[in-house]
């Protein structure tokens, strides 16, 4: 059997430009998420107070939610959670499930999950 050498050198470039892709991608995610996690702070507990707290200790994650998630529109709300959820997954094109909690009561108030955003 023989080998053809001629084309190693495509299949060499081929494979360094594929790592050097997804070395940018993941570039670009990282950046993403660190601008998701900045925001997140800006509307946390020190914030506008949309949520106060976060329990990772069970999963899905229980998010306490603070008096400004409850005076925003149902659009902000849901944007907020979908921006949540990808910080928590690490990945702007990944979700992570969310269970929401009174940040006062500690009774749920709402998921986000397979089934999409949900108010009780």
């Amino acid at each position: 059997m023989r080998l053809n050498w001629k084309g190693l050198p495509f299949l060499l470039a081929a494979i360094l430009w594929s790592a050097q892709a997804e070395s940018q991608d993941f570039k670009i995610w990282e950046a993403k998420i660190a601008e998701y996690k900045g925001w997140l702070d800006s509307v946390g507990a020190r914030g506008s107070r949309f949520w106060l707290r976060l329990d990772s200790s069970r999963r899905p994650h229980r998010l306490y939610v603070g008096d400004g998630f409850y005076s925003a529109d149902h659009k902000t709300k849901e944007e907020f959670i979908e921006i949540f959820s990808h910080s928590l997954a690490g990945h702007p094109e990944k979700f992570m499930l969310i269970d929401l909690f009174d940040g006062d009561t500690g009774k749920a108030v709402g998921e986000f999950g397979w089934g999409g955003f949900k108010l009780y």
